[in-house]
């Protein structure tokens, strides 16, 4: 769907970015993408919780489900040819919801996720929503003021269970 070249710090180039609609294919690389962001994001929580909980939702028999879901529309991206991110966005309950966006740890902070949030924008306006709504954990607050920073207002804490580790999460909403 797009491609071309972003800067990086010190005059590096990320060539040939591209970010398409996921395929079967992508299953193992989706889950190295999720075990390895997971894993340096949610310092607060036990490994072992992570592990649990990637096993239990997204493990290959759960990501084929939500494949052929027709309420979930799911993005990669790829840096020559390496999977690198993956987009999730569901439609539940007449909401369209930005679920998650996930970047390996090597390709953070070089506008990826920017690129992800385009086409959740896109795809929230062709399905004819006016709202995006997002849930973030209150103690990722990298990703909670980036998504302060695209305008979302957060109006709500929920709890969220990993495991035997019980999170918080807020959640949010912007008017498209």
């Amino acid at each position: 769907m797009e491609a071309g070249n972003t800067e990086i710090s010190k005059g590096i180039f990320l060539k040939n970015i591209i970010i398409r609609k996921w395929q079967k294919k992508d299953f193992d690389n989706v889950q190295i993408v999720l075990r390895n962001s997971w894993y340096s994001t949610y310092d607060f929580i036990p490994k072992d919780d992570l592990d649990f909980y990637l096993s239990q939702k997204y493990s290959i028999e759960e990501l084929e489900k939500l494949y052929y879901s027709e309420n979930n529309i799911c993005y990669v991206s790829e840096v020559d040819t390496k999977i690198c991110g993956w987009l999730k966005l569901t439609i539940n309950e007449n909401k369209f919801f930005l679920s998650s966006i996930y970047i390996l740890p090597e390709f953070q902070r070089f506008k990826i996720g920017s690129k992800l949030f385009d086409i959740t924008i896109q795809e929230a306006l062709s399905n004819s929503f006016k709202e995006i709504y997002v849930g973030v954990m209150n103690k990722n607050l990298v990703a909670l003021n980036w998504y302060k920073k695209l305008g979302f207002e957060f109006f709500r804490e929920e709890p969220f269970q990993m495991g035997n580790t019980k999170v918080f999460h807020l959640i949010g909403k912007k008017k498209l």
